[in-house]
């Protein structure tokens, strides 16, 4: 398969513009392919190929980037094989579209998540901007309720980096979190340990929910730090 072909066919200008907006910085080249498309075709790749696939894709463009994050997650195989992968993958990370993306399909967190999260611990330390959101945005995505929320949560107390995505990463996790554990997240607020822009970034994601207590926000609008 000419999967640079397939990727010019599905690509669409106006949607390249408008996600090239989001995505500030970004020199990757990107094509405009849509994501149930590119997830069609990484079913596709994963049936012809199976974990091959991933050695017919370049980084030559943020599509065929976002293919093999999508492909490490629809692939078999054991959690160390899965880890593996990932640990080929993660450097490759170059903004937030590829990292979220990637994080969210991550299925291995969801059938072996004591394993995932201890693969994840380092991350949770590294600097590097799209490392920690990584480990941010996987925990978040399966690990922002219990018996693993509580210790999301200790993993936010001091993060490694101000980098800016990294920042919005962990006020996207303690919104979600304010889902299932709101009152610890209020009292991880109240510590003050973050920096005043992820703290008041956390506070107003959670008033921007539909899905966060009326009282909870309320609650979290009054821990708002001041200009």
């Amino acid at each position: 398969m000419d999967i640079k072909a397939r990727l010019a066919q599905l690509a669409d200008e106006k949607y390249r513009l408008f996600s090239a907006a989001l995505l500030p910085g970004v020199s990757t080249p990107l094509l405009g392919v849509r994501m149930p498309a590119l997830r069609q075709l990484a079913k596709e790749l994963v049936r012809r190929y199976g974990e091959e696939a991933l050695l017919h894709l370049t980084q030559d463009s943020l599509e065929e980037i976002m293919l093999q994050g999508i492909i490490i997650g629809l692939l078999k195989g054991t959690p160390q094989e899965a880890f593996k992968r990932a640990e080929t993958f993660i450097p490759r990370i170059n903004c937030w579209s590829v990292c979220d993306c990637f994080c969210a399909g991550f299925t291995t967190a969801r059938t072996h998540p004591q394993e995932t999260w201890e693969f994840l611990q380092p991350y949770f330390k590294d600097k590097r901007e799209y490392f920690f959101r990584t480990a941010v945005v996987t925990g978040l995505f399966h690990f922002a309720k219990p018996p693993y929320a509580a210790r999301l949560i200790q993993r936010l107390k001091t993060p490694p980096t101000q980098a800016f995505y990294a920042q919005m990463a962990v006020a996207w996790a303690l919104a979600e979190l304010a889902l299932s554990v709101p009152q610890e997240v209020l009292a991880f607020l109240q510590q003050n340990t973050l920096d005043k822009f992820t703290h008041n970034k956390a506070i107003q994601k959670m008033q921007e929910s539909f899905r966060v207590l009326p009282e909870v926000k309320e609650a979290a609008h009054a821990l708002r730090r001041p200009r």
